[in-house]
This record gives structure tokens, sequence and C-alpha cells, in this order.
């Protein structure tokens, strides 16, 4: 089951336009996150989790490669 979306947020918290797939797993997310910053040179950023239930913020993950 789906629960989490996901989007990728720059340091002013502008969103990159990264496809992260919806999804249930946390770590998936930040793998596939990290992938794509080692590919694009974003040395640090931040995931953002949201609710797919209720399209809440549910949580930020630093992200530093």
């Amino acid at each position: 089951m789906k629960r989490y979306w996901f989007a990728l947020m720059d340091a002013e918290y502008n969103d990159l336009g990264v496809l992260i797939p919806d999804g249930s797993s946390k770590p998936t997310a930040v793998n596939r996150a990290k992938k794509w910053m080692k590919e694009n040179g974003v040395k640090s950023a931040q995931l953002q989790v949201n609710s797919m239930i209720t399209d809440n913020l549910l949580d930020f993950i630093e992200i530093e490669l």
C-alpha cells in the first residue's frame, strides 16, 4: 500500500522536480534521491515526506553526499 509521496527540495525549499515514486518505504525513496543527486551534482537536499491520505507534510529527511 502506498502511504507516502515524496519531493526533493533544495536548501531554499524549492522543489527540484525529481520523480521519486510514491510508496511505503522511506529508505527506498532516500536511496533514489541519493542516486539522482549523484547524477546531477547536488551535494545537499531535503526529502519531503507527505501523506497520501491526508496530503499533510510528515517529515523532512536531510540528505548529504
